[in-house]
């Protein structure tokens, strides 16, 4: 039985399901909020809202520049990536990293 926290709705496995990483560079905050809403619609999991945790303005920031997007398909992150690079002008982001062994956590 997987353990869920109160009130969410999603077990650890949820997220431990979502370990196909892109991790990004991003030079505007618009862009990286694009990209966040490109991550819940190529996300074909349960739970879309997994994509993008951890990637806010603030966590952004502090990150400088750097986000990371988890899926729980690798084909899940290729959509993201194509469609990212059909839709976003070119140099607005740029994959830095991505991985097969990443999984997301959760965010509260």
């Amino acid at each position: 039985m997987a353990i869920q926290k109160k009130g969410t709705g999603m077990a650890d496995a949820d997220y431990a399901a979502c370990r196909f990483s892109a991790t990004v560079h991003i030079n505007e905050e618009v862009v990286l909020h694009l990209l966040r809403a490109l991550s819940q619609y190529c996300e074909s999991g349960r739970y879309k809202q997994i994509a993008w945790g951890g990637t806010k303005a603030k966590d952004w920031r502090a990150k400088d520049g750097v986000a990371t997007f988890r899926f729980s398909a690798p084909t899940d992150r290729s959509r993201f990536l194509g469609e990212a690079e059909r839709l976003l002008p070119a140099g607005s982001w740029r994959l830095i990293d991505s991985s097969d062994s990443d999984p997301a956590t959760r965010q509260r």
